[in-house]
C-alpha cells in the first residue's frame, strides 16, 4: 500500500512545491516507486520538472479518464500535471455536472481515484494550493500524513498555527480519522542571522515532537534546478562535471534534502511501528 502525503501550508512561499519535487526526487532515487500530484491551479511542480502535462494533469483524470494517467520523470519517479482549472470554483462545477460525482462527498473524490494506485507507488506526495478549499480538503482526506514546510519568519507562526488547528478539527469530523501530522520543517534557513535562529528556537520550544532537524538552507543552487526544470540530483552532476576542480559531496541544498528524507522515512517507520 502507498504511504500518502499532503505537502500542505496556507501560507505561499514557503518552498512547499520545491519541498515535494525535491522529497519525491530523491525517495525515487532510493528505489523507492513515487507518484506526485500537482494540485495546485498555477502547476509550478509541473513546471519546475519540466513537463508538459497536457491530459496527463489532475483535472482530466478526475473528471475525464477517471484514473490516474501520469508523466514519466525517472524510471521510479511520475508525475500526474496541475491545471488552471483545479480552482474550487471550477472543481466544484464539474462535480455537479458529473453524473458519477454528484450524489458524492466531494471532499472524497481525490480519495476514490487514488484507491486504484495504492499498490502501484511505495509513496504518493500532493502539492497542495496555499488554502483550506476543497482542493486540500480532497488531498487531506485522502492522505495517511501531512507534512508542514514553513520559513523561519514570525508570519510563518500564524500559518502554521491555523492548519495544524484545521488538522484536528479535520480529524474530529471524521473526514479522515487516521490522518496524523508527520511533521514541520524549516525551509530557506540562513544561518547566522539573529530572526531566523530566533524563529528556530520558537519552533522548537512549541513544537518539539513535531520539528524535524534539519533545515533546509537558503541556496541559489535550488532555484536553478527548478527554474531549468530539473531534479536536484541532476543538476549537481551537472553542476560538479562543469567544475575545474570536482566536488566530492553534493550541493548544501541537495545534501539537506536528502537529510530530510531521511528523517521523514524514520519518522514514518516509527509511526507504523505504533500500530
Amino acid at each position: 500500500m502507498s504511504t500518502i502525503i499532503s505537502i500542505a501550508n496556507e501560507k505561499g512561499g514557503v518552498a512547499k512545491t520545491t519541498s515535494t519535487g525535491s522529497i519525491g526526487s530523491i525517495l525515487s532515487r532510493l528505489n523507492y516507486k513515487v507518484l506526485l500530484i500537482d494540485l495546485d491551479p498555477q502547476a509550478d511542480l509541473t513546471i519546475s520538472l519540466d513537463v508538459q502535462a497536457e491530459d496527463r494533469n489532475i483535472f482530466d483524470c478526475l473528471f475525464h479518464h477517471k484514473m490516474i494517467i501520469a508523466n514519466k520523470v525517472n524510471e521510479n519517479l511520475i508525475l500526474v500535471g496541475g491545471d488552471p482549472r483545479l480552482t474550487p470554483i471550477d472543481f466544484m462545477d464539474s462535480v455537479k455536472k458529473d453524473k458519477e460525482f454528484q450524489f458524492e462527498n466531494p471532499r472524497l473524490i481525490l480519495k476514490s481515484l487514488l484507491n486504484q494506485v495504492s499498490d502501484k507507488a511505495d509513496f504518493i506526495l500532493m502539492d497542495c494550493p496555499p488554502n483550506r478549499e476543497i482542493i486540500t480538503q480532497n488531498a487531506l482526506a485522502a492522505s495517511d500524513y501531512v507534512l508542514i514546510p514553513s520559513e523561519a519568519h514570525n508570519f510563518s507562526v500564524n500559518g502554521i498555527n491555523n492548519i495544524i488547528e484545521y488538522l484536528d478539527a479535520f480529524v474530529s469530523a471524521k473526514l479522515n480519522p487516521d490522518l496524523k501530522l508527520l511533521g514541520l520543517f524549516v525551509t530557506r534557513y540562513r544561518q547566522n542571522t539573529a530572526i531566523h535562529s530566533d524563529m528556530v528556537e520558537w519552533f522548537e520550544n512549541n513544537y518539539p515532537d513535531e520539528l524535524f532537524k534539519t533545515k533546509i538552507n537558503e541556496n541559489i543552487t535550488i532555484q536553478e534546478a527548478t527554474q531549468m526544470g530539473r531534479e536536484l540530483s541532476i543538476h549537481d552532476d551537472i553542476k560538479r562535471s562543469s567544475q575545474l576542480v570536482k566536488k566530492s559531496s553534493p550541493f548544501k541544498g541537495l545534501a539537506d534534502y536528502r537529510e530530510l528524507v531521511d528523517e521523514i522515512l524514520n519518522r514514518i517507520d516509527h509511526e507504523s511501528r505504533k500500530v
